[in-house]
């Protein structure tokens, strides 16, 4: 499933500062499948853009 851009920027005042969230949720989730503690079919960066869209991913600040 792709994921339209302007969604992120529809959502986010701030739209570099989401894809970097995004970003680091992402190769959080790489981690955990090279660990073998995640799905491998998984897509991380899809994932990571689903989750921030939906609002279980949030930024430290």
């Amino acid at each position: 499933m792709i994921i339209p851009i302007e969604k992120i920027w529809k959502k986010f005042r701030n739209k570099y500062k989401a894809v970097n969230v995004a970003a680091l949720d992402a190769r959080r989730l790489k981690e955990e499948q090279s660990k073998g503690l995640a799905d491998e079919k998984l897509n991380p960066v899809l994932e990571a853009l689903r989750k921030l869209l939906s609002d279980r991913v949030k930024s430290t600040e």
